[in-house]
């Protein structure tokens, strides 16, 4: 589980890779610094050697000290040898040697002596010859170089004799230290590693949060992009894909709202269908019940007495009927798509007495109307649509009044902060709050029970309601401490020059 993590992963591979590398180094000191640092001092001696041949020396005092500055650079002895064996040259001027050279030498002299053509190619030849020789307990080997080289008149024998034992001591001395050095590097680098990985990875894990976030559908969360490399451009791209998804989740959101909105008005509209079925079914019932009745008791002679009160009472169920279609061709005129305004300056002052003159004929003598309109205004509407409205609003007002003595629709226009106010009040009169909302419905009636009451449909409001959407006034219907209010405000308006009183 721990090597899921994309750090952990990188440390292990820089570990890895690091310990290989220091591994490797240390097996390659161990197993070939030896061999390579013996190539290297021989190839070294060769040289050194035969540039030693090469000089021009002269007198004997200048040639010991050549002999001191070569051992002196080479860390090695140089013996000058006649061809008999004999000593002619050492270091410092001495006569004597000393130890395994001895040894060596001899050794040396005895192969030049079983195989004289390896004298002849020293001599004659003027190769450098190298060999290696060991202590006869095996404990020490020695490196020997040979080469002839002009003493006077004759060639004698430069012989360097270099011991092996510092190479080998060295090599075990970095074979030793090698081991601490794997050690303490492995640990370093262990360390380091980590620190990297987690330096590395911190924008990788900061995106793997933000990931987190957009798959919450958290699209507002900050993307930091502040390096150039690979991972700022997944930020980039994690970026664009956050506001890609944004974008279409918001538009998806839209469109799940219109759908929403779309299935609620479809539910709505059937909802209306059948509540409408059901009301035109409720009120076509008593009238097309009556008119059957009476005419089927006309036909059979019953009470031939009161023939013209069946008559009377058969003509008022087909006005009421022709009422109601009237109403419904009204209403549904109004919710159609054909239905518009012709904008047009309107005398409002005049239109409302023109739609309150009827009702004044009819019902003057049982209700009082009062009228409070001092100044005459012009607005701007479809005078024959506003007509229809206001006679609807004046017959509901007339209908829903209490029969009492002060019975009293008022009439009033008034300029307010909002605009231009018309009210129609009607005294005493109270709707229940529950039930103002549902007036506008179409076939609702104050009264539940539905009696007929002065040939009321059920529809006057919903008429209302649709013109004055139409024509974009604000509108309401309240009520006050002594009746309803019926209110309509008209921000567009202005003074007639003339200003007749009512």
């Amino acid at each position: 589980m721990m090597f899921r993590s994309i750090a952990n992963k990188l440390t292990l591979i820089l570990i890895v890779l690091m310990g290989t590398l220091l591994l490797g180094s240390m097996l390659f000191m161990s197993y070939s610094f030896e061999s390579y640092y013996t190539v290297t001092k021989k190839t070294a001696l060769e040289e050194n050697l035969l540039a030693f041949r090469n000089q021009s020396i002269s007198q004997s005092d200048t040639f010991i000290e050549a002999i001191n500055n070569f051992e002196t650079q080479n860390n090695t002895r140089l013996f000058i040898f006649g061809q008999n064996g004999q000593l002619q040259y050492m270091a410092y001027g001495g006569n004597s040697i000393e130890g395994d050279y001895i040894e060596i030498i001899n050794r040396f002299f005895n192969d030049l002596i079983r195989d004289p053509s390896l004298r002849e190619n020293l001599l004659k030849g003027r190769e450098i010859l190298s060999r290696e020789y060991e202590r006869q307990d095996g404990s020490i080997r020695y490196f020997l170089t040979a080469g002839s080289i002009q003493v006077g008149e004759y060639e004698s024998f430069a012989i360097s004799i270099s011991s092996m034992l510092p190479i080998n001591e060295s090599a075990r001395t970095i074979k030793n230290y090698f081991f601490y050095v794997f050690l303490g590097g492995f640990i370093v680098v262990a360390i380091l590693a980590f620190f990297v990985s987690k330096t590395v990875t911190k924008p990788i894990r900061k995106l793997i949060q933000t990931s987190k976030e957009l798959a919450n559908l958290n699209f507002d969360v900050p993307i930091e992009n502040r390096q150039k490399d690979e991972i700022g451009d997944l930020a980039q791209s994690l970026a664009t894909l956050s506001y890609n998804l944004k974008g279409s989740l918001m538009e998806l959101q839209e469109k799940n709202k219109l759908l929403e909105e779309d299935i609620l008005k479809t539910q709505r509209l059937e909802k209306e269908r059948k509540d409408f079925i059901r009301d035109i079914s409720h009120e076509l019932k008593t009238p097309i019940t009556l008119i059957q009745g009476y005419t089927e008791g006309l036909i059979d002679g019953v009470a031939s007495e009161s023939k013209d009160e069946y008559l009377s009472i058969i003509l008022d169920e087909t006005k009421n009927m022709e009422k109601l279609v009237k109403d419904m061709i009204e209403l549904n005129y109004t919710e159609s798509e054909s239905f518009t305004v012709s904008i047009e300056p309107v005398h409002l002052n005049r239109l409302v007495v023109n739609c309150a003159s009827p009702f004044l004929e009819i019902y003057g003598n049982k209700i009082h109307f009062e009228f409070r309109m001092p100044v005459s205004y012009m607005i701007f509407g479809d005078s024959s649509k506003l007509s229809t409205a206001l006679r609807n609003i004046m017959k509901n007002a007339i209908t829903y009044t209490e029969e009492k003595p002060e019975a009293t629709v008022m009439i009033s226009l008034e300029e307010t902060q909002n605009g231009l106010s018309l009210k129609v009040k009607n005294f005493p009169a109270h709707i229940e709050e529950t039930e103002l909302q549902n007036l506008w419905i179409q076939f609702y009636k104050k009264d539940q029970s539905r009696q007929r009451k002065e040939g009321s449909s059920g529809l006057g409001l919903s008429i209302v309601k649709n013109i004055l959407e139409k024509h974009k006034y604000h509108y309401s219907l309240s009520n006050d401490h002594e009746g309803v209010v019926f209110e309509i405000i008209f921000s567009e308006y202005r003074e007639f020059d003339a200003n007749p009183h009512v």
